[in-house]
């Protein structure tokens, strides 16, 4: 038995409003007869863990590798400690968690291969104003800590070439408004680079030639598409370096190509909330992280 097994936090009530992006991963892991657990998303989320985990075994050291919906840094650290109490350990403490998960913490790492990007700590719309004229003049992108609205691109995403006071406001009253409660410590205002595009498209805009890359104790172990659109990477050499910056066990770099040429990292995420690309066979990642032989679960 693996000494490492995965606590997969997913919703257990119908109609509980979270989403279950986790489901295909919790079948393939119990196919390849790893050490799993279950803990409702709905009580991590109501920051009552110790209810949460209550049902699992003592843990006697085991550690466990964290699967599952966004939690925000002091969730997260609910969950830990009540690991800790069943006698786990989480394989990303809380520190980790929240360097990799929010993005002026993990900004300065990047900065030399990301856009520009100035932020806020509140959702006041006078301080994001502020700091988008730092940038110099639009386009930008509007988001979170941690979340874009980019489903609602032209409304709550994409401030455009030319765009005043007035329509800033506009774009970024409908990011609150849209994530509501869930709106993630302040604004993110980030300089807008015409990324290469995969030929498909939406009715606002073309989808970009992005990738999502799987770093574990610090090697690059797993990539695809982050959309089931192109080609998946032929050269990694360029990314490899990019898992020596963080101080993290487990996290996922997303990057994407320019229309002029390079590339960017567009962001950060902790490993255990990054979902998998449709490209992405689950049988590489997890068995990349266990240390098993492709023999084992072919």
């Amino acid at each position: 038995m693996h000494a490492l097994g995965v606590l997969f936090c997913r919703p257990m009530y119908r109609h509980s409003g979270v989403d279950d992006p986790f489901t295909r991963d919790a079948d393939i892991v119990e196919w390849m007869e790893l050490d799993v657990h279950c803990a409702a998303a709905e009580l991590i989320v109501e920051e009552e863990a110790e209810r949460a985990l209550e049902h699992l075994p003592e843990g006697r050291g085991r550690s466990l590798l964290y699967r599952g919906v966004i939690l925000s840094a002091e969730q997260y650290e609910g969950l830990y400690e009540a690991a800790m109490d069943r006698g786990y350990t989480l394989v990303t403490d809380p520190a980790q968690y929240e360097r990799a998960l929010y993005l002026p913490e993990y900004y300065p790492v990047y900065a030399d291969v990301s856009p520009r990007t100035r932020w806020t700590y509140s959702d006041s719309l006078d301080e994001a104003w502020e700091a988008a004229l730092e940038l110099g003049p639009p386009p930008w992108l509007i988001k979170d800590h941690i979340k874009s609205a980019k489903e609602h691109w032209l409304e709550a995403c994409y401030v455009p070439e030319g765009a005043g006071r007035e329509d800033f406001d506009r774009i970024a009253s409908r990011l609150l408004e849209l994530h509501a409660d869930r709106f993630a410590r302040g604004f993110v205002i980030r300089e807008f680079l015409q990324l290469a595009a995969t030929g498909a498209r939406t009715a606002a805009r073309r989808i970009p030639d992005e990738h999502r890359l799987f770093f574990w104790q610090g090697q690059l172990v797993a990539h695809a598409p982050y959309l089931d659109y192109g080609e998946p990477l032929t050269d990694t050499a360029p990314f490899e370096a990019l898992g020596r910056r963080v101080d993290s066990p487990f996290f996922t770099v997303d990057i994407a190509f320019l229309q002029a040429g390079g590339w960017i990292v567009v962001e950060l995420n902790d490993g255990g909330i990054s979902g998998l690309p449709e490209q992405l066979d689950e049988r590489e990642l997890y068995g990349a992280i266990f240390g098993m032989p492709r023999d084992d679960y072919r």
